[in-house]
């Protein structure tokens, strides 16, 4: 028997807007997510400090000149690809090489600060001699999915010095940028006046927070730039589209066509569901993200890493719901799924799909294409069986019967 149910919007999620956990957007489609909220990102700190990965220190630092470093991926901000970074000791990076370490911070964006900024915590930032603060650059992870960490350690001048460690990581291939915060002293949640977001020049940026005022960050925190996927469309089919009756039939379900209006390299779909029109209940066996087999796990959660998916049957909307990493830009996934066909003849039984970011509260779309309904028919005739077996005369022209 078909089932049918109606795609309900998740109008609560735009609620979370009010908890303070996602904000934006700018000219550029950027928005961002932190680890306060119902709709989050993980924090996991990525620590890069050695003795060979100091731009600064280990030691004092102050106002010196921001330091070039050299990514070891091409990495795209705002439309442009960039290669080098230049590293200011005040809690920014930028990927045109400034003027001076720019002090004095301002809201972004804005005119007095550095052109295609990346600021985790630009403020007045100093590490006495002496102690063990550093600046440290050092890349996580292979190719494709590498991670370029800026890693600050601050220990200000006070007789016991108040403490703040942060960094910010590049993402390859997805260009995500993610801010993390592991030890703030109170002073820098409560005293200090610190800008955090982004910008690409005086008329396109994005800030998170600026000024003074409890709890700018807090320790073991992080914060997520990405993209709206505004506009989304994605389209989709299914193969074989006939199926026999009472077989265990197996099933390529493909969505493709993922694309956005805003850039589509950032905040990509990251969510899929498939309606299943009849009672039995299928049985995930691959899923492929870019045709490349993803690494695959029976369960609800979101995966962290690019590569990787997870999916689970959802009984009161009969759909297969397969979650992917929010650092993957997918351009088409495969389902690869196994269920027994119903004895009855059937037709037009409708797949129907959709599909959405959930790291941005996007709503729910549905897949564009009509290529998914399935048609249950008889198994085919192989072979007759006559019998009486035995061999007769026929005179040609007559008939005999057989059963």
């Amino acid at each position: 028997m078909s089932k049918r149910f109606s795609w309900i919007l998740p109008i609560l999620l735009i609620v979370n807007f009010l908890f303070a956990d996602q904000g934006g957007i700018d000219t550029f489609g950027h928005m961002w997510t932190d680890s306060r909220g119902v709709t989050s990102v993980n924090y996991n700190w990525l620590d890069v400090k050695s003795a060979t990965s100091a731009v600064f220190g280990p030691g004092g630092f102050d106002n010196e000149t921001p330091r070039q470093r050299t990514l070891p991926f091409s990495f795209n901000f705002y439309g442009i690809d960039h290669q080098d970074i230049y590293i200011s000791p005040n809690g920014w990076i930028s990927f045109s090489l400034p003027a001076n370490s720019a002090v004095t911070n301002d809201t972004l964006p804005s005119a007095t600060a550095p052109d295609s900024i990346i600021a985790p915590f630009w403020d007045d930032l100093k590490s006495s001699t002496g102690q063990s603060g550093g600046i440290y650059f050092g890349v996580k992870g292979d190719a494709p999915n590498r991670k370029a960490v800026i890693q600050w350690e601050v220990f200000d001048g006070a007789a016991t010095p108040n403490v703040i460690f942060f960094e910010i990581v590049l993402y390859e291939h997805s260009n995500l940028i993610k801010f993390q915060y592991n030890t703030v002293d109170s002073n820098y949640q409560t005293s200090a006046t610190p800008t955090i977001g982004i910008a690409s020049d005086a008329t396109d940026g994005l800030t998170y927070f600026y000024g003074t005022g409890s709890g700018n960050v807090t320790p073991y925190s992080s914060i997520l730039f990405h993209n709206k996927f505004l506009d989304g469309l994605a389209s989709a089919n299914i193969v074989p589209d006939t199926a026999t009756a009472g077989v265990n039939e197996s099933f390529n379900y493909k969505f493709y066509n993922i694309s956005a209006a805003s850039p589509a390299n950032l905040g990509r779909a990251d969510r899929f569901a498939v309606q299943n029109p009849f009672t039995s209940q299928p049985s995930v066996s691959q899923v492929l993200i870019n045709s490349a087999s993803a690494y695959l796990q029976n369960a609800q959660t979101t995966p962290e890493d690019p590569g990787y998916a997870t999916w689970y049957y959802d009984g009161s909307t009969d759909s297969i719901i397969v979650r992917t990493s929010a650092f993957d830009v997918i351009d088409s996934l495969n389902l690869i799924f196994n269920q027994t066909m119903p004895s009855t003849l059937s037709s037009g039984n409708s797949y129907a799909s959709s599909f959405d970011a959930l790291l941005d509260s996007s709503s729910r779309a549905a897949t564009t294409d009509a290529g998914y309904a399935v048609e249950v028919k008889p198994a085919e005739i192989t072979h007759y069986t006559f019998n009486p077996s035995t061999a007769q005369n026929v005179t040609a022209g007559t008939g005999v019967a057989y059963t």
